[in-house]
């Protein structure tokens, strides 16, 4: 059997994503959990092939339709969650690197959105105000629900002041927020993915390229400048379409921004102590979160890894390769 054979058998791998995906549903304290519901499917179909991972996925998708609710819940959990791996570990099979496969992702997630836009300005749905109508009916039973508790009336105060500015961004960012925290799970399971199965003796499966190198080409800041007119300057339509593509390309800035400071980890060798202190700080504080992304914003001007290090040297194998 393989170093990765107990964990990427498909009939375990799918028990194990069915186990993630159901489980936070009743123990809401393990919603971080559900992140990690692709991981088993996209190894058994990186180590197996297609055939182990389709049945990897049918398990967790046949679960979802048993659980009830017609065909939504088992449709929204494989395009959701288990769609994606089925398709990059094919790509990876054949070739493909990590960062083109999350490029291919963070297109195709962008096309969905956009696509959305049209579809809802095509038939006159006016989305963000249906989405404030939805938040502001789960604000009143929020408020309800504390007032039923015993909340007195300054406590009803200072929670309408916590959710009202929240549910607005809300409204707003719905579907960026959705596109996002889509790419987001599957970029970080692609890259744990790669991680073990590089570690467990499948190095041969992923194309060579040193991640912390990466970086977005500069004609993207165009683009970016381009989201960020309406999305300050505009109202209604354009307001929404321009603040949607501006947090989603973020997305990539931060990715950017990650790489910067994976490098600077590895250039002055930083402990796993300190690393996971960090990455405890960016769950903690949005705030870091952002640092990270102006740092990978201003580096198509700056060039931090020129500048303050360089992880390798022109003509050599780049390190972690």
């Amino acid at each position: 059997m393989t170093p990765l054979g107990w964990v990427t058998n498909p009939v375990f791998a799918g028990t194990q994503a069915l186990v993630l995906m159901i489980l936070p549903m009743g123990l809401p304290l393990l919603v971080p959990l559900q992140m990690a519901a692709p991981l088993p499917v996209l190894l058994t179909a990186l180590w197996g092939g297609a055939q182990s991972g389709w049945i990897g996925a049918s398990i967790p998708v046949v679960g979802a339709f048993l659980l009830g609710d017609g065909l939504r819940f088992p449709v929204t959990a494989f395009l959701f969650f288990f769609g994606f791996p089925l398709l990059a570990a094919s790509m990876i099979r054949a070739g493909w690197k990590v960062s083109q496969c999350l490029g291919f992702a963070f297109l195709m997630s962008v096309g969905v959105m956009l696509l959305f836009f049209v579809w809802t300005l095509f038939m006159g749905i006016d989305f963000q105000a249906e989405t404030a109508l939805k938040l502001d009916t789960f604000k009143t039973h929020v408020l309800a629900a504390i007032a039923k508790k015993g909340g007195d009336a300054v406590i009803l105060a200072e929670a309408r002041v916590v959710l009202e500015p929240v549910l607005s961004v809300m409204a707003l960012l719905l579907p960026g927020f959705v596109v996002s925290g889509w790419f987001l799970l599957h970029a970080g399971n692609l890259l744990a993915a790669r991680t073990l199965v590089r570690k467990w003796g499948g190095t041969s499966l992923f194309a060579t390229e040193d991640l912390t190198e990466w970086r977005l080409p500069f004609t993207l800041v165009w683009v970016v400048i381009g989201a960020a007119l309406p999305a300050f300057a505009a109202s209604g339509f354009l307001h929404l379409l321009g603040a949607n593509l501006v947090l989603v390309l973020a997305i990539l800035y931060y990715l950017q921004g990650m790489s910067i400071v994976q490098a600077a980890f590895r250039h002055y060798t930083v402990s796993g102590v300190v690393r996971s202190f960090f990455y405890l700080a960016m769950f903690l504080w949005y705030q870091v979160v952002l640092v990270v992304t102006a740092l990978g914003l201003f580096d198509i001007w700056v060039d931090f890894r020129t500048r303050f290090f360089r992880t390798s040297k022109e003509g050599e194998n780049p390190p972690g390769s």
